[in-house]
């Protein structure tokens, strides 16, 4: 290279060095002015907001805005097909109140001149990050107010009764229970320190229950498949009223699939308070007045139709003396708690029991699923094994009484020992032949009342007894609705006739029949329930 051409290189180099300086004294006045303005370093950011170059008041109004807009954030919460809004502030999420402004404002600004404009300001000088706290406490206070309303209960679907054995099933319902713990805890997760998402959606922690009975199993219920009826025409009025209290309470019972129906916790307790009057009832061999009088010929009619339907029998218990409104071994007596008829659903439908008392006639109607072959035929045939005479009359002699005076005060009742056949016909044919149950009924002998007024106890007996051993029938037979016989009544306060007649000698009826007194419990009435039957199980 020429003298000429190294000239210039150094020419050339020493006015690149000039320029470079010059470059560096620019760039350090500048530092070395920023540094000395009320503006805040270049480069500085606080939670991700730019705050270079920004006056301290200007930095503070875009960090405030910034944690405003965080604040404010909306959250949606999911609880099954409803959802609940809110924001993070209402969540309790929020800043601690430090936005290190002040802080930031001082980077660059401290030293002297020569310090800084070439001191070197650190990256972790530069970025400061707020700290936020969120309150579990308004989490959880919050999810128990807003989102626990959409809990609900699942709900069966239950039979209306319509007309003419018509059904309607209402709609069912699946149940949603919120769990809180969880979703508090979902919540929690998706915003604490959550600052970038726009906005959150978080689905809450539920409980699916589904109901036990739906529209479609209920719908099942539309066939009549079982009914039977009896008469309490020749009742009195405080022993119809029974009938028909009790039977109002059974009217309308809804029995799923596997569940046992009471008798004695369906009808209530038999007080007054629910209905009751006292009427005739059978107690320790004699027919009494008491508070009910008259419920098991509920109970014995709701049995024969539980018969017809084929649906399983419990628990059954006969009276302890034959009744007039069925024939023996068809009756179901209840007493207290611990003489009950009860019966399961055993089915894979439910059963529905409408009960009508009305004109003296009562019957039961219980629907169901028909599942039965058309061609299969039952009928109940019941056996008598052994028939027991009632004895001698009872006579008690009342000397307030003229001795004209005679009258039965309870007739005589024919004991059996019998038992319930259940025949199965196929096509006609007779197929199989089942023994239901087997029953005993006591016997018991005629009450009459003589009088004898004016007589010394050395004139007459103190007890008289028309027929120490009255004739029997040599066959007697029972009938399917036994009649009681015909009786003259005592009055409660007897009173002399006025023109005495000569006592005939009694005669023993030759063929006794069962009185037809209603036939309530033979021991004081205790009706707490004994049966397992859930609440939601059963609908009146």
């Amino acid at each position: 290279m020429g003298g000429k051409n190294k000239v210039l290189a150094v020419v050339f180099i020493i006015g690149c060095i000039v320029i470079a300086g010059v470059a560096a004294t620019v760039n350090v006045v500048s530092k070395a002015s920023l540094a000395d303005d009320n503006v805040m370093y270049e480069g500085i950011e606080i939670d991700g907001v730019d705050v270079g170059g920004m006056t301290e008041e200007e930095a503070k109004a875009a960090v405030d805005q910034h944690i405003k807009d965080i604040l404010e954030r909306p959250v949606k919460i999911l609880v099954n097909d409803n959802s609940v809004d809110t924001t993070f502030a209402g969540l309790g999420f929020s800043s601690d109140g430090d936005n290190h402004v002040s802080e930031a404002f001082k980077v660059g600004k401290s030293g002297s001149f020569m310090d800084r404009v070439f001191g070197s300001v650190s990256k972790k000088d530069t970025q400061y990050s707020l700290k936020y706290t969120l309150d579990k406490g308004m989490v959880e206070k919050f999810v128990k107010e807003e989102c626990t309303v959409f809990n609900a209960k699942a709900r069966n679907s239950r039979l209306k009764y319509k007309k003419n054995g018509k059904f309607r099933a209402t709609k069912d319902r699946t149940g949603v229970r919120l769990q809180v713990p969880e979703t508090v805890d979902k919540i929690i997760a998706a915003i604490d320190g959550n600052t970038t998402e726009q906005s959150v959606e978080v689905e809450a922690v539920v409980k699916i229950t589904k109901p036990k009975y739906t529209r479609e199993q209920m719908s099942k219920c539309k066939d009549l498949i079982g009914t039977y009826s009896t008469s309490y025409s020749s009742s009195t009025a405080a022993r119809a009223n029974n009938v028909q209290t009790a039977a109002k309470y059974i009217n309308g019972t809804i029995l799923y699939p596997g569940k046992v129906f009471s008798t004695v916790k369906v009808i209530k307790d038999r007080t007054e308070e629910n209905g009751y009057q006292s009427a005739p009832e059978y107690s320790s061999g004699k027919v009494v007045d008491g508070i009910g009088g008259g419920v098991c010929q509920v109970s014995t009619t709701l049995y024969n139709a539980v018969l017809n339907a084929e649906l399983e029998v419990v628990e059954r218990s006969p009276h302890s003396m034959v009744v007039a409104y069925v024939s023996v071994s068809r009756d179901a007596a209840i007493s207290g708690n611990y003489k009950d008829f009860k019966f399961k659903n055993n089915t894979d439908a439910p059963v529905y029991i409408r009960a009508e008392a009305s004109g003296g006639v009562l019957t039961f109607k219980i629907y169901g699923e028909e599942t039965r072959p058309k061609n299969r035929k039952i009928e109940f045939e019941p056996e008598i094994l052994e028939t027991i005479q009632p004895g001698a009359d009872v006579v008690t002699e009342d000397k307030s009484l003229p001795s004209s005076y005679r009258a039965v005060t309870q007739s005589a009742h024919v004991g059996y020992r019998a038992k319930l056949w259940k025949v199965i016909y196929i096509n006609g044919k007779e197929k199989e032949r089942k023994e239901l149950n087997t029953s005993t009924y006591n016997a018991e002998p005629q009450y009459v009342t003589i009088g004898n007024q004016g007589t010394s106890q050395t004139e007459a007996p103190a007890t008289q007894k028309p027929s120490e051993k009255p004739e029997e029938t040599k066959k007697p037979q029972e009938t399917k609705k036994p009649e009681a016989t015909k009786k003259p009544q005592p009055t409660k306060k007897p009173q002399p006739t006025q023109k005495p007649q000569p006592t005939q000698k009694p005669q023993p009826t030759k063929k006794p029949q069962p009185a037809q007194e209603p036939e309530p419990p033979e021991e004081p009435v205790d009706t707490e329930p004994v049966e397992e039957q859930e609440p939601d199980d059963m609908e009146e």
